[in-house]
């Protein structure tokens, strides 16, 4: 038996989790616990003997730790018998099994491992073993319970093992690691991975049932499932790879399809044995490294087995170099609410065969603790009978539940790459028959009765008003009554008629905010006809493109419309055969009982123009069977009465104002039509909305926050809708702060208006509400399957709603307009928004943005290659590409030119550029500010890298350095950052990671801070405060010596000084981890 004490330096695996346990002693999170079932007749004495020969005979099982100049050592002690306590227990051995598991270690005193016996009757025990991580590994595990089996069997026949001492100890390995660092034979290892991961994403965002913390914590759980027999067996005998590498594989594809991310790492532990001396000796040689799989490409599942195996065979041949001095080398951007690098695990493991030694079966079992490393870890075990699988997880982001759905699409998976390795994988199925039905039907139970009616205006005669002669409409040119609305709407119907419109006839409307404005509306569909909405405040230029388009052969306009049409025409180089001038109307002759019905729902109710990807605008053809089910639906949604007044302030450029122009006749209630002026003034809107009576008002979120920020929303309009684009939960909360109701609505022009529309709850992001009446919403893929929930998908929608497609734009319509594939009506089609959105917990939709290059400002669907189109045809503009900044109400348009003449500059071409596009695009869609540069950015591949484009200057955004300290604490703290950062000039602002710190200068950092100001500050504050105003507040708050607390660290261990001296000296990657200890056990 060995009797002498040996003190030898640590492994760089041993120093970090020594450092972890310094600073939060008793944590469990590095416990690996077995519970060993002895089944039979047990010699006791025989098992007490051969564990004091295991330990013996593994120095490492006989090591704690001290401290020698802040730097953690191995004390290597004399082997001492090992006693082991019996408990006796029935069926609750397994409480036991976790209290063992639970208990902790104190690294400075040992001993690191623990053996304890269950007994569960005369011939059924367990033996209970729990080892901290620092001195053994699972590896480690394999060789022990080999050796005890040995053991066991020649102590209890009366004699020696016979086993060869190992030929190395773990303290061998550590000497030889440390001089071969100090050597640089880990360089060109270092110099492989950091080109291999230097450009890799450092956080793949999974599905969760819950918010990412914004620290997270160690609490996990454990799902275990089974491989099918077949499934198992298939993979086993498959040829192209090895089960590892198919396994691994088959989660990146996994991992892949459920984050859409087409570059991701996934971390893969490895022996670190690479010497053969070093196979049988218990230790910590365990490594970790991250290999990367990309998808860009869209790839067959054949592809990215190729590209694992390659990923494998590079990992095996340079897995030496410990991955704490990668990260170190890798620097990523620090975070308390995830690991650095790589959060997602995948091993294959061979667990250890149950045995029998001197009639007694030892069958081992790995026993979880209840803590995990990872967000998300796959272990499949390759058992003699067959494959299992476990997932643990992170209790603060998932629920079981949804573990369960993830270990069943991977089964699913893995079946289909076996039977379709040469197919891409996003086209893979991924979910169960069952699921697969359910995600289809999930919400689009929507089906309502629409009366049987050929136009809008038929659907109109079945809502009589109550009381015909009740103001109907009100404007700046007086009102119109119930009776008197019909009475000229019908007028103007028969007015088209004698001009030959009809059915599928666009009719322009370039009217004034006015009564009229209504009357033409309802005269159009009267007419059976469909209108073309010609905003005044138009571009002429855009006007004469949609009269071209459209070629609409009636124009109604008014004093107001009149000279802007006229301008039109003559820009759009074509004829108009009819311009009517309502204000001009001789009603002499003119009917005003209605038309008879001519018509038929798939007819054009209205032609509305949006943005166009190639610069031209293209034509929305909605109909009236669309119009009269969101009609319908909405107005059963809103519950309107005769006694609201609506108001009117949306452009009829913009689908929404229907909502407004129309609807309110179905409930009797009164629309007030505002002004332009009126409707952009937050001063005067709210003015109009509290004289008028308004009592619902809808805009989208750029008007609300106009009135909010301005003088309110009056408390009178009780009913606020918004729409047109994603509402913010702060938005939201100012909305409801009076209790008034507050409907979110979602729909494309393409789908009529609202394709989904709900109240705003209280908490939680504001979602879409649910499919409108008779329409169906579905989140498919790139292979148009659904989704899993929580996964993001394409929003696809369907049913009654659905537009006839872009006028005169067939290729495009059949690239949007697609057949429905799972509907039950016979040419059912789907509309593909390019709008991304995932399904939460409970079912509602979150709308996450757009899939292309549209984007939303003010409410306007934008496509930005319109404005790039129209930059290019500028004079001195050869390239051009225009970007956002900001988000939500804050969006702006930057554009990026290329001049096409040496020195231009943007305050020189500025000027003309943003007038030409003012002659052409909508204000809206005109650039905030242009940079000019000297070639656009373009990745590898030769695309335009949007990414890259610098942020502009804007005009309105002041100058200035660095915001100054303004006390005596910020002007110390600022000669701190200073002087640990290197830099001349800092800002109580600035944050400590975007001017250059990481984790290593933070300890620094807060070492001279402790020293400076006598507080007891954790390291951990840094992160929660990283500007000197944030970190001044704190140091205010807890000024003066720290009160003196329990000695936690006990004799051996150093004082705080040494402690944060040896933090200088860590890498980032050991801060890191020593970091998320600290966040799981103290729950900081």
């Amino acid at each position: 038996m060995n009797t002498e004490t040996y003190v030898l330096p640590s492994s760089f695996t041993q120093r970090r989790l020594w450092m972890i346990d310094q600073m939060a002693p008793g944590a469990v999170t590095y416990h690996i616990a077995w519970a060993v079932e002895l089944n039979g007749p047990l010699d006791a004495a025989a098992l007490e003997s051969t564990l004091s020969w295991l330990v013996d005979r593994h120095e490492a099982l006989r090591t704690h730790f001290t401290a020698v100049d802040g730097e953690p050592a191995q004390v290597v002690t004399p082997a001492a018998p090992v006693r082991l306590p019996v408990v006796d227990a029935g069926a609750c051995w397994h409480d036991l099994v976790d209290a063992a598991a639970g208990e902790p270690f104190d690294l400075a005193t040992g001993p690191l491992v623990r053996f304890g016996l269950i007994r569960r009757s005369a011939d059924a025990h367990v033996l209970t073993v729990v080892v901290h991580h620092s001195v053994a590994d699972g590896w480690s595990f394999g060789i022990l319970f080999r050796e005890l089996a040995a053991g066991y069997a020649a102590l209890a026949a009366g004699r020696r093992p016979d086993l060869p001492p190992p030929p190395v100890q773990y303290a061998d390995f550590a000497v030889w690691q440390r001089e071969q660092d100090a050597q640089g034979a880990f360089d060109a290892d270092l110099d492989f991975w950091h080109a291999e991961l230097a450009d890799a994403p450092t956080l793949l965002d999974l599905p969760a049932d819950r918010p990412r913390p914004a620290e997270q914590s160690d609490v996990g759980g454990e799902v275990p499932f089974l491989f099918p027999d077949e499934l198992g067996a298939r993979l086993r005998a498959g040829r192209d790879g090895t089960l590892f590498t198919r396994l691994l594989a088959a989660f990146q594809v996994l991992l892949h399809r459920l984050t859409g991310a087409d570059d991701l790492l996934v971390a893969v532990p490895v022996a670190g044995r690479t010497r053969p001396e070093t196979r049988d000796v218990v230790g910590f040689f365990a490594n970790t490294l991250a290999l990367r799989a990309r998808f860009a490409d869209r790839p067959d599942f054949a592809g990215v087995l190729a590209q694992a195996r390659a990923a494998a065979t590079a990992m095996q041949a340079r897995q030496d170099v410990p991955f704490d001095r990668i990260v170190d080398r890798l620097a990523p951007t620090r975070s308390l609410a995830h690991a650095p690098v790589v959060q997602v695990m995948f091993a294959l493991d061979e667990p250890p065969t149950p045995v029998t030694a001197a009639g007694l079966r030892i069958v081992p079992h790995l026993w979880e603790n209840g803590t995990v490393k990872f967000d998300l870890t796959l272990t499949v075990e390759d058992r003699p009978d067959g494959l299992a699988g476990r997932i643990t997880y992170r209790a603060d982001l998932y629920d079981s539940t949804r573990i369960v759905d993830l270990a069943e699409r991977y089964l699913t998976l893995l079946a289909a790459t076996l039977d379709r390795p040469d197919t891409p994988v996003d086209e893979l199925p991924l979910l169960g028959a069952g699921e697969r039905e359910r995600l289809l039907r999930t919400g689009n139970d929507t089906d309502l009765p629409l009366p049987t009616v050929a136009t809008v205006a038929e659907l109109l005669d079945r809502y009589p008003p109550a009381v015909p002669d009740a103001v109907a409409v009100a404007g700046p040119d007086g009102t119109l009554s119930h009776r008197d609305l019909a009475a000229r709407a019908n007028r103007i119907a028969h007015l088209l008629r004698r001009h030959g419109v009809g059915p599928d006839t666009p009719v322009g409307l370039c009217l004034g905010r006015g009564t009229d404005l209504v009357a033409a509306v309802v005269g159009v569909w009267r007419a059976g006809a469909g209108y073309l909405p010609l905003d005044p405040g138009l571009p002429t230029d855009r006007l004469a493109t949609m009269l071209t388009d459209a070629a609409p052969p009636v124009v109604l306009t008014d004093a107001t419309g009149a000279a802007h049409v006229a301008e039109a025409v003559a820009a759009a180089g074509t004829d108009v055969p009819v311009v009517l001038r309502l204000d001009q109307l001789d009603p002499t002759g003119l009917p005003t009982d209605p038309p008879p019905v001519v018509g038929h729902p798939d007819a054009l109710a209205y032609l509305l123009y949006t943005s166009g990807s190639t610069g031209r605008p293209k034509g929305v053809a909605v109909t009236h069977g669309g119009v009269v089910n969101l009609l319908v639906g909405f107005h059963r949604l809103l519950g309107l009465t005769p006694a609201d007044r609506v108001a009117a302030i949306t452009t009829p450029a913009f689908d929404i104002s229907v909502v407004e122009l129309v609807l309110p006749l179905l409930a009797g209630a009164r629309i007030e039509v505002l002004d332009a002026d009126t409707a952009l003034d937050a001063t005067a809107l709210h003015a109009a909305l509290a004289d008028r009576g308004v009592t619902v008002l809808q805009g989208t979120p750029a008007t609300w926050r106009m009135l909010v920020a301005a003088r309110g929303v009056p408390a009178g309009v009780r009913l606020r809708i918004s729409g047109g684009e994603a509402l913010t939960r702060d938005l939201a909360d100012r909305l409801r702060t009076d209790g008034a109701r507050v409907l979110n609505g979602y729909g494309p022009s393409e789908t009529t208006i609202y394709s989904s529309a709900g109240p705003v709850d209280a908490s939680g992001p504001v979602d879409l509400g649910g499919p409108c009446a008779n329409t169906r919403i579905h989140l498919l893929d790139a292979a148009g399957e659904p989704v899993p929930d929580g996964v993001v998908g394409e929003i696809h929608i369907g049913g009654a709603g659905v537009a006839r497609g872009y006028h005169g734009r067939p290729g495009l319509t059949a690239d949007r307009f697609r057949p429905d594939p799972f509907g039950d009506r016979p040419g059912g089609r789907l509309y593909a928004t390019g709008d991304l959105a995932r399904r939460l917990p409970d079912g509602r939709l979150e709308y996450l943005g757009r899939a292309d290059q549209q984007v939303k400002v003010r409410g306007f669907r934008i496509e930005l290659g319109e404005i790039e189109a129209a930059l290019r045809d500028q004079p001195g503009v050869r390239d051009a590409v225009v970007t956002t900044w900001g988000t939500g109400a804050d969006v702006r348009l930057a554009a990026y030119a290329v001049p096409g003449h040496a020195g231009a500059d943007a305050a020189s071409l500025w000027p003309q550029v943003r007038a030409g596009l003012a002659r052409r695009l909508p204000e809206y869609m005109v650039p905030a500010t242009l940079v000019v540069l000297d070639a656009l950015p373009r990745t590898a591949s030769g695309k335009r890298d949007r990414r890259a484009l610098p942020e502009p200057t804007w005009r309105e955004t002041s100058g200035g350095g660095p915001t100054a300290p303004r006390d005596p604490v910020e002007e110390q703290l600022a000669a701190l950052w200073r002087d640990v950062l290197g830099r001349a000039e800092v800002g109580v602002h600035d944050n400590f990671f975007a001017l250059g710190g990481h984790s290593l200068t933070a300890t620094r950092l807060i070492a001279r801070v402790r020293t400076t100001f006598g507080t007891e500050l954790a390291l951990r504050s840094l992160f929660a405060a990283p500007t000197i105003a944030e970190l001044a507040v704190i140091v205010a708050a807890g000024s003066g010596p720290a009160p003196a607390g329990p000695d936690r660290i006990g004799p051996a261990g150093p004082s705080p000084q040494d402690l944060l001296a040896s933090l200088d000296d860590l890498s980032d990657s050991e801060v890191d981890a020593l970091l998320d200890t600290l966040i799981a056990e103290e729950g900081v």
